[in-house]
C-alpha cells in the first residue's frame, strides 16, 4: 500500500492518541472528514493501524514486578520445536511479551508478577517444566521509563509502501 504525508499525519496522530474524533483528526492533517475515515479505514484494512489498546498501570493492578526472562532452547534444530515453545509460552498469563532473538539468546520474555513470591512460583511450577529449556537468567526491572519522542513514522521520508 503506497502512503502518502497525510497517511504518515493520521499514523503519528493516532499513534499519540488513539480516543481523537475523526473531524478532529480531519482538521489536525487539513483533510475532510470522509476523505480522513476513509483512509483510517484503508490503514486498519490493510493492517497498518492493527488496534487499539488502554495502556494500564500494572503496579495499581497488583502487578508491580516486571522481570525479563533470557532463556536459551535445546537445540532440536527443527522448526516445530519452537513453535511448540512459543505456543506453551502464549499459555502462560503472566508473560507479556515474547521476543525470539539471534546469539547466544533464543527468547527474551517480559512478565509481571505480584512479587518476587509469585515470581518463584511461576519460576518453579510454570517455567521450569518446559522441558526443552536449557537455560533461564532472568533480570528484574528495577525502573522504566517511556520515550515520549518515540513514535514509529518517520515523517521525513517520502512516499513509501507500507508492507
Amino acid at each position: 500500500m503506497k502512503y502518502d504525508e497525510y497517511d504518515k499525519g493520521i499514523l503519528k496522530i493516532l499513534y499519540e492518541d488513539s480516543k481523537i474524533s475523526n473531524s478532529t483528526l480531519a482538521q489536525k492533517i487539513n483533510l475532510s472528514p470522509p476523505a480522513t475515515l476513509e483512509r483510517v479505514r484503508k490503514l486498519r484494512t490493510n493492517g497498518i493501524i492493527q488496534g487499539q489498546r488502554a495502556i494500564l498501570d500494572k503496579k495499581k493492578l497488583g502487578r508491580g514486578l516486571t522481570c525479563f526472562l533470557a532463556l536459551q532452547i535445546k537445540h532440536l534444530h527443527r522448526q516445530e520445536a519452537y513453535q511448540r515453545i512459543e505456543e506453551h509460552l502464549k499459555q502462560l498469563e503472566e508473560i507479556e511479551e515474547i521476543y525470539f532473538l539471534t546469539g547466544r539468546i533464543d527468547y527474551l520474555i517480559k512478565a509481571n508478577f505480584r512479587d518476587i513470591d509469585e515470581f518463584r512460583e511461576f519460576f518453579i511450577a510454570k517455567l521450569s517444566k518446559v522441558q526443552m529449556i536449557e537455560r533461564a537468567e532472568t533480570f528484574v526491572v528495577v525502573s522504566s521509563a517511556v520515550n515520549p519522542r518515540y513514535n514509529p513514522i518517520n515523517v521525513d521520508v517520502k512516499d513509501r509502501d507500507l508492507d
